[in-house]
């Protein structure tokens, strides 16, 4: 395994770190072979098929290219729920799963409702679901290909999820039924933020998911703040992953609306990062 743990810090020094590059070679060859990363560990060497090494060639070239190891191997993990990735959809990012981790920790009730916007890949609903059976998931999306995916995703998964295809921004097909939890993790990426981005972002993840204008960055958090006064149940609570940028002028946007108790919290960077807020009518 050293042999081939070296041949990945040649081919990618310069591009990752070398952090990275283990994480990645080990994503790899666990892909490849189909093996655990503890059996990686203990063979002292990889002897690969010729239709692997043609794989390892062709998957070597996208990853020197800086296409995101999880659109190559096709699945990343999430908690600890597999889930399937692709340009359609967002990379789910630890700091989504420190969102998905307080609203476990927050809401101990074994039965409610939770309405997912923004759902992407369905990493939060799914998780949730998987955490909470007895609750009542829908989860919405303006991509159709994302839906398809996270569809997938809650079928690999075993979760019962309504899906709805919609633009929350101007929706048509939303029913006016009320949920106990809203949670969105929305586009809020400024344009202007573009130039302290990594390409392997800028180039493979979906624009549409990662950024709002530089005139309305808040635009989906309007959104789903004025959606969440007449769909959540009273008591109820809307969550939201955030711009680190924006954390009081996102606070100050929701308590405009008429929400109570918004509090900020930052993720393990120590940068504000989710909000939440309570509606008591």
């Amino acid at each position: 395994m050293r042999n081939t743990l070296n041949y990945f810090y040649d081919q990618l020094a310069g591009i990752y770190s070398r952090n990275e590059i283990q994480s990645i070679c080990f994503m790899v060859m666990q892909n490849l072979c189909g093996c655990t990363k503890a059996a990686l560990f203990a063979a002292d060497t990889l002897s690969l098929t010729e239709e692997q090494q043609s794989r390892l060639n062709s998957l070597m070239e996208r990853l020197q290219k800086k296409e995101p190891i999880q659109y190559i191997i096709g699945h990343c993990h999430f908690f600890d729920i597999n889930l399937e990735v692709n340009r359609n959809v967002l990379i789910p990012r630890p700091e989504t799963e420190e969102l998905v981790e307080w609203i476990l920790k927050d809401n101990i009730q074994k039965e409610g409702s939770l309405f997912d916007i923004c759902t992407g890949s369905g990493c939060i609903a799914i998780t949730i679901k998987k955490y909470k059976p007895n609750f009542q998931v829908s989860a919405l999306d303006l991509s159709e290909e994302a839906i398809a995916t996270a569809k997938r995703n809650a079928e690999e998964n075993e979760c019962e999820i309504r899906f709805i295809t919609d633009d929350i921004i101007a929706p048509q097909n939303i029913n006016e039924e009320k949920y106990d939890i809203i949670v969105s993790n929305p586009p809020y990426v400024m344009e202007k933020e573009k130039a302290q981005m990594e390409a392997n972002v800028l180039e493979y993840e979906p624009a549409m998911a990662l950024f709002v204008p530089n005139e309305n960055p808040l635009v989906f958090y309007e959104a789903i703040g004025k959606f969440g006064l007449t769909h959540l149940n009273d008591g109820g609570k809307l969550y939201f992953e955030i711009n680190e940028a924006l954390g009081k002028e996102t606070q100050e946007l929701l308590e405009k609306q008429g929400y109570q108790e918004v509090t900020l919290k930052k993720d393990i960077f120590g940068k504000d990062r989710m909000i939440r807020a309570l509606i008591n009518r």
